[in-house]
């Protein structure tokens, strides 16, 4: 897969090492020519040049790319002029990062793939996770539901998840389960492996289910 990035602000940078690690191309466009200068070893090729410039992005590479991920900390009408020019060079896949819902419904209306809101994510995830001690880790998946890493509940240590039957008790689904002294992770579990103390649950549902089965 290739990407183009715009901008290489913190979320960019950490975006670009990490899909990078993953196997793929990312293409960096950046306006500020020292911040290009300092990361380029994190992108597979970075360009400085504005990014609102639809000439500077097709020399970019934009028509050619698979995705576009509009990472700049600039004010809202430079994320606009970029997602409309990237739609002009027929790039069919956008993201890009919004600091408030204002923003995101404005990008919204162009027909833009998804906005990402990271410090609002953030901040749910370790809400939750502080709010529940019992959880490790908290992805949303859509209103009302979520994926959660949770530590194996008292009662059900020494059991097998055939006969803790989680799915229909508790109307839950576990995923995997991990342990934490090994590292391992059963990935789908062995339903009938007894559940250890340094175990934990990754499991999806809804969250008032899943609530439930941290109090088991």
């Amino acid at each position: 897969m290739r990407v183009l990035l715009i901008g290489f602000g913190a979320f960019g940078l950490w975006f670009a090492r990490s899909l990078r690690q993953l196997g793929h191309e990312v293409i960096a466009l950046e306006r500020e020519p020292q911040l290009v200068d300092r990361f380029a070893d994190w992108a597979s090729r970075a360009i400085a040049g504005d990014a609102t410039d639809p000439t500077v992005l097709e020399r970019a590479g934009a028509r050619d790319v698979d995705a576009a991920v509009i990472s700049t900390s600039e004010e809202l009408a430079t994320t606009i002029l970029a997602t409309v020019a990237l739609h002009d060079l027929g790039v069919k896949q956008i993201y890009a990062k919004v600091r408030s819902t204002n923003e995101a419904r404005a990008l919204d209306s162009l027909g833009i793939t998804e906005t990402v809101f990271p410090e609002r994510e953030a901040g749910f995830r370790l809400a939750h996770r502080i709010a529940s001690q019992a959880v490790l880790e908290y992805t949303p998946l859509a209103p009302g539901y979520s994926m959660q890493e949770i530590a194996i509940p008292d009662t059900w240590v020494g059991k097998s998840l055939l006969e803790i039957d989680p799915r229909v008790k508790h109307q839950v689904q576990i995923i995997a389960v991990r342990d934490s002294l090994t590292g391992g992770l059963s990935l789908p579990p062995d339903p009938n492996s007894p559940l250890k103390p340094s175990d934990s649950l990754l499991v999806a549902g809804r969250d008032d289910r899943l609530v439930h089965v941290d109090d088991a």
